[in-house]
C-alpha cells in the first residue's frame, strides 16, 4: 500500500494588495462608523425630547345609556309654486312623512285670500298678489305662516318644467268633467278641452293643470289640480319600474314623486271659505281661523318633525328621558311641536331617576316668550323649577328633561 505524502510546493511571493483596498475602504468603514455614532446621539435626544400627545377615542353610547344624544332630522318638506306666463297658478306643499315612501300633497289656490289671524279680509292678499308683488321668497314667508313650520325648498315650477316633470309618467289619465274654455284675443271664446276623458301627454296635462276659465273661482281650478295630482301619482304608484316614471334628476319635484308614488299618500285642498265682493263677480276663496287651524294641524300631521321657518321662531327643544323609560319621553314629543316647539336634539340625561321635569332656557331672552312659556305650560312643568340654564348647542334653546311626574299624565 502506497503511502500518501505531503507534496511542497516552492514558496511565491504575494501579488500587491489593490489601492481600494489599502486606502478607500479602511476610509469607508470609518465614516460609517462615525455616522452611526452620530445618528444614535441624534435618535436618542429625539426620543428624549419628542412629546407624544394622549390619542382619544370616541365613547359611543347606546340609545339606552345615559348621556346618549341624537340629533333630530326635520320632515323633508317642498313648497312648490306653480306658474304660466309669469302668474302664480296654484301652491302645492308636500312632506315625504315616511323612511323611503309615503306622505301628503296639500293644495292651495293662486288667488287664496290670506287674511291676517287678527284682521278681516279686506286686509287680505291674494297668494297671487303676493307673487307678484315679491315671487317666491315673498309667498314662501307668508306659506310659513300659514303652515306655522318652515320648509326645505321654496321652488317656481313654471307650466314647461311641469310638462317636463311629467313627461316620463305619460300618458296620464284624465277625466275632465267641464269643457276647458280660452278667450281670443278678439274676445271671443272657444272650447281648449272638452269634457271628457283624456290620456293626456304631458303638454297637455301641465296646460289643464295652469288652466282657469274666464271668470271662474278658482277654487274649481284647484280641484282639478288636486285630480291631476291624485293620477300623476296614480301612474307611478302601478308603474312597473316606478324609477322610470317618476321626474327626471333635475327636476325639485324628483325625489317627492317618488316617495309620495310608492306609498300611501294623501292630496287634499285646503278647507277655504269663500265670499263674493259683488253680487256677479265669482267668489273669493279666503284662509280664515278655522281654515289656518285645520292647515297648521295638517301640516304637523304631515312633517312631525317640522323645520324652524325663517320668518319666525319656533323655539328649538333638545328632548331628554331622565326617567329610564325613553317611551315617557317619545309620548311628549307630539305636544312640545304643537305647543309651537321644534324638536332638534332627543336622548337621556347624564342620568336616570330625575322626579320633577326640569325646563332649562339656553337664551335669555326666551324667558318671557309666549311660544317657549307654552310648551311649559303644555307639560304640565313646575314654574318654580324653570331655569336659565347654561349657553347650548347652536342647535338648541331649550333643554326638557322629562322626569317621572310625566308618567301619571
Amino acid at each position: 500500500m502506497r503511502s500518501l505524502r505531503l507534496r511542497r510546493r516552492d514558496p511565491r511571493p504575494a501579488p500587491p494588495a489593490h489601492f481600494f483596498w489599502r486606502l478607500v475602504f479602511p476610509g469607508v468603514v470609518v465614516a460609517a462608523g462615525v455616522a452611526v455614532l452620530f445618528l444614535a446621539l441624534e435618535g436618542g435626544r429625539t426620543v428624549l425630547t419628542q412629546t407624544v400627545g394622549s390619542v382619544e377615542e370616541p365613547i359611543v353610547l347606546e340609545p339606552h345609556e345615559p348621556g346618549y344624544l341624537e340629533l333630530v332630522g326635520a320632515t323633508p318638506t317642498l313648497l312648490s309654486l306653480h306658474t304660466d306666463g309669469g302668474s302664480l297658478t296654484g301652491v302645492a306643499f308636500m312632506a315625504r312623512t315616511g323612511i323611503s315612501a309615503g306622505g301628503g300633497v296639500v293644495l292651495l289656490p293662486a288667488d287664496l285670500l290670506v287674511v291676517p289671524d287678527t284682521g278681516s279680509p279686506s286686509e287680505g292678499e291674494l297668494l297671487s298678489e303676493t307673487f307678484a308683488r315679491g315671487g317666491v321668497e315673498a309667498v314662501g314667508q307668508v306659506a310659513e305662516g300659514m303652515f306655522g313650520l318652515g320648509f326645505d325648498e321654496v321652488v317656481e315650477v313654471p307650466t314647461e318644467w311641469l310638462a317636463h316633470s311629467m313627461g316620463p309618467a305619460a300618458p296620464l289619465p284624465y277625466l275632465l268633467a267641464d269643457d276647458l274654455i280660452e278667450a281670443g284675443g278678439d274676445g271671443a271664446q272657444r272650447v281648449a278641452y272638452e269634457s271628457g276623458r283624456y290620456d293626456l301627454t304631458a303638454a297637455d296635462a301641465a296646460a289643464v293643470y295652469a288652466h282657469r276659465n274666464p271668470d271662474e273661482a278658482d277654487g274649481n281650478r284647484v280641484q282639478r289640480q288636486r285630480a291631476m295630482w291624485e293620477s300623476w301619482l296614480g301612474v307611478i304608484g302601478r308603474a312597473p319600474d316606478p324609477e322610470a316614471a317618476i321626474p327626471p334628476a333635475d327636476s325639485p319635484l324628483a325625489p317627492f314623486l317618488r316617495a309620495l308614488g310608492a306609498g300611501t299618500t294623501v292630496v287634499e285642498v285646503v278647507p277655504f271659505e269663500s265670499i263674493a265682493s259683488d253680487p256677479g263677480a265669482a267668489p273669493v276663496q279666503f284662509l280664515g281661523a278655522e281654515s289656518r287651524a285645520w292647515l297648521r294641524a295638517e301640516a304637523l300631521e304631515l312633517a312631525p318633525w317640522p323645520q324652524q321657518p325663517e320668518s319666525f321662531l319656533r323655539p328649538r327643544v333638545q328632548l331628554l328621558d331622565g326617567t329610564g323609560d325613553p317611551a315617557i319621553r317619545d309620548g311628549l314629543a307630539d305636544a312640545v311641536v304643537a305647543a309651537g316647539g321644534v324638536i332638534t336634539v332627543i336622548g337621556n340625561a347624564d342620568a336616570f331617576g330625575v322626579e320633577a321635569t326640569q325646563f332649562a332656557y339656553h337664551r335669555e331672552e326666551l324667558v318671557n316668550d309666549p311660544i317657549t312659556n307654552s310648551i311649559a305650560i303644555e307639560l304640565g312643568v313646575d314654574m318654580a323649577l324653570i331655569e336659565l340654564g347654561e349657553s347650548g348647542a347652536d342647535v338648541v334653546d331649550i333643554t326638557v328633561t322629562v322626569g317621572l311626574d310625566q308618567a301619571a299624565r
